[in-house]
Order: C-alpha cells, then sequence, then structure tokens
C-alpha cells in the first residue's frame, strides 16, 4: 500500500508563484478572479501529482503557527525571523482559498491534518513513522523542500520485505531541469528485483507498490536520487539553514579576525571524525547526544577551537529547529495527533484514477465549464499569465 503525504503549503506557495507570473505580474489576491485562478492552479497541480503516482491513500500536511519561533536563538532575531511577507498581497483571501481548497480535499476523501503550533513538516513526520513503523505501508512525500529529504529512509517489514519513505519533488525550475524522486540506498535493487511467483494466486504476484513507484520513475523527466537522510538532517543540524534563520552550530572569529561558521566542508570533516569512532552506527541526533565529548573533540581536533559555550545545550537547540523526529515535539501535538490519526486512517478508501482539476473541483464555483471540457481552456488565463506552468 502506497501513502502520499502532501506538503500543502508548499504546493500553495508555488501556486501563488505561477498564477502571480513567476513575479513578474502584480497580484495582489484581492480579486474573486484572482483567487479563482489560485484555487483551479492548486487542484490542477494536486490531480497532476494523484494521476502520477495513483496511491491508496491522500494525506494534506497544514502549516500552524510554528513552536520553534519560541526558542531562543542568541545569534539572530529568531526561528523564521528574516521572513517578510509580500505587503501587496492579501493574504486573508489567499489562507480562506487554502481553507476551502482542503474542504473541497476532504469531501473527496483525502486526509487534511492541521495542529495548533505544529508546521507541516512535523506533521509529514508524525504521518510519515506512522504508516512505515505502525502500519508497515510505503510513504511517498510529495515537496519541493528539500530538507524534508532527512525522513528518506528504508525499514525491515514483518515477512514483506523492505518497505520505504521516499521524496517526491514533482516541481522543475531551469532549462534542463527535471524531477526528482529521492529515495535510500537499496531502493532500486528492491524495485528491480522480481517477487516471487504465488502460483495459488496469480493476482496477489504483482507488487502494485513497485508499480506505483515505477510509474513515478517512468514519467517525463523524472531522476531517482540516492540521499542518506541521516547525513541530510546532520548537515542541517551543523550548517544551520538561512532560509529559516537557524544558524550553523558556531560562529567564530579565526586568527585573522575573520568570521567563520561550520560549511558543509567543516561539517564533512567532523561527520567523517565522529563516524570513524562509531563505525558499527549511522550518525544521527541520538549518537551525537549519548557522544557529546566526543562532540567538543571533533571541535578540537577538526576545527581547531575549543568550544567556549555548552554544546550540550546548544545541540538540544539545534535538534529542536532543524531535526524531524516526533520524539523531540511538543507533547500536545504528539498527543493531538495520536488522539486523532485512528479516525483519519479508518476514512474510506476512494479510487483516484483518471482524477483531473475538473471532477475534483466539481460542484464548487470554480468549475462552471462543460464536463467534457478538458483542463487546457479552462486554463488559457493562467497561461497566458504565467506562460509554460510547472508541471
Amino acid at each position: 500500500m502506497t501513502n502520499l503525504i502532501i506538503d500543502l503549503n508548499n504546493i500553495a506557495h508555488r501556486s501563488i508563484f505561477v498564477v502571480g507570473g513567476y513575479g513578474s505580474k502584480t497580484f495582489t489576491f484581492d480579486s474573486q478572479s484572482e483567487i479563482d485562478q489560485l484555487m483551479r492552479k492548486m487542484a490542477m497541480d494536486t490531480a497532476f501529482i494523484i494521476r502520477n503516482i495513483n496511491p491508496s491513500r491522500i494525506i494534506f500536511c497544514q502549516d500552524d503557527s510554528s513552536w520553534r519561533k519560541d526558542i531562543k536563538i542568541d545569534e539572530n532575531e529568531g526561528y523564521k525571523g528574516n521572513r517578510v511577507k509580500s505587503k501587496i498581497i492579501n493574504w486573508n483571501n489567499v489562507y480562506d482559498a487554502i481553507g476551502e481548497f482542503t474542504d473541497i480535499m476532504q469531501d473527496n476523501g483525502m486526509i487534511v491534518t492541521k495542529i495548533p503550533k505544529a508546521e507541516a513538516d512535523d506533521l509529514i513526520s508524525l504521518w510519515s513513522q506512522e504508516l512505515l513503523i505502525e502500519q508497515e505501508q510505503n510513504v511517498i512525500i510529495v515537496s519541493g523542500d528539500e530538507d524534508i529529504r532527512q525522513l528518506v529512509c528504508s525499514y525491515p517489514s514483518h515477512g514483506k520485505g523492505e518497505i520505504f519513505i521516499t521524496v517526491y519533488n514533482p516541481f522543475m525550475q531551469g532549462k534542463n531541469a527535471s524531477r526528482k524522486l529521492y529515495v535510500p540506498e537499496g531502493f532500486e535493487t528492491w524495485l528491480n528485483t522480481a517477487d516471487a511467483v504465488d502460483f495459488m494466486n496469480m493476482k496477489g504476484t504483482i507488487n502494485l507498490d513497485k508499480e506505483d513507484f515505477k510509474r513515478i520513475i517512468s514519467a517525463e523527466r523524472t531522476k531517482m536520487e540516492v540521499v542518506n537522510g541521516n547525513k541530510v538532517a546532520m548537515r542541517k543540524l551543523f550548517c544551520g539553514d538561512d532560509g529559516d534563520n537557524v544558524p550553523a552550530f558556531h560562529t567564530w572569529l579565526n586568527d585573522k579576525g575573520v568570521e567563520v561558521r561550520v560549511t558543509n566542508s567543516k561539517f564533512k570533516k567532523i561527520y567523517d571524525f565522529i563516524q570513524e569512532k562509531n563505525k558499527d552506527s549511522l550518525i544521527d541526533h541520538y549518537i551525537l547526544l549519548e557522544n557529546v565529548e566526543l562532540l567538543k573533540e571533533a571541535f578540537i581536533k577538526v576545527l581547531k577551537f575549543k568550544p567556549l559555550f555548552d554544546v550540550e545545550t546548544r545541540l538540544k537547540r539545534q535538534i529542536d529547529l532543524v531535526i524531524l523526529d516526533p520524539k523531540f515535539l511538543p507533547e500536545d501535538i504528539f498527543k493531538e495527533f495520536h488522539k486523532t490519526k485512528k479516525e483519519q486512517l479508518d476514512k474510506p478508501r476512494v479510487n483516484y484514477t483518471n482524477l483531473n482539476m475538473y471532477n475534483l473541483l466539481e460542484g464548487t464555483r470554480y468549475v462552471t465549464n462543460k464536463k467534457n471540457e478538458n483542463e487546457a481552456p479552462i486554463f488559457k488565463q493562467i497561461d497566458r499569465i504565467a506562460g509554460k506552468a510547472l508541471f
């Protein structure tokens, strides 16, 4: 069984960007016409993704205000404190449209999860762990955010072989860009290994999950890329994330008085040093918490400076800011998710074969054309504004 988890905010903001003419035109979303175009664009993108994958279950994860904004960061104004919303956009209208979009998705049998103080990434990590470990089902996360790749992993199921969390980025930006399916090591071998034939049940010999993955890979301009989810997470922990206003693990002045931070090259040296000392374990945040003294040694021997700050306290701060692990989420978010998950999982399954923008929005004011009309003329106004769409 393949589960599709969609980062709703990532989809919505990219749709805003496209409908608004890639920043070349001023779209305020004050008018109903502009909101209509946004709604249809989100529906068109969603239908495209679902058609490509044909999943058994679809889950949308939606941002709320982030609990991480309460974390004190001495180096700057705080988590995502550098982000400034465009003042020309009517965000109330946009958020109302996104809220209506989620209602429509729920009416179409999909799951929408939003929990106070939780970001979409938090919810994606909760659902991924639930589906992979507790339900023993494959997960495909849809997001253009590269940081979500830290969740990519494999897991041994009981009697079913390996199961996987993968990340699908359907957005193509640039002349020779491609869509990406990020997978863990061993995934391609699993995908291309023929399953044993059950002569008593020939229908059961077709692995539908493999067919879902192959459908993505065979789609136009899609490339498969192997990533180490743990290493993606560790790189962000040490190097920080300018986009989220998360500083590097440490910034200091060298002997020439120049400010230096933990960069990718320095991270690699630290990572290799710690990995050499822990040859039997993949380096993750749990290993670091158990080996704080080794981390201090890495700073001294690799970076040639002795930390004057509390390394353990700094490590815990960085974990809270960048690591997507349900065990480190605030308890109220964790409890709220587990209180509602069973009801969501028990929802009747829906067949999404041949889904398109029209039947996704059918019965709403956003689609008034005849049923036999294809999507192209409905979107001719968007095409004129945005040129070639991302999909």
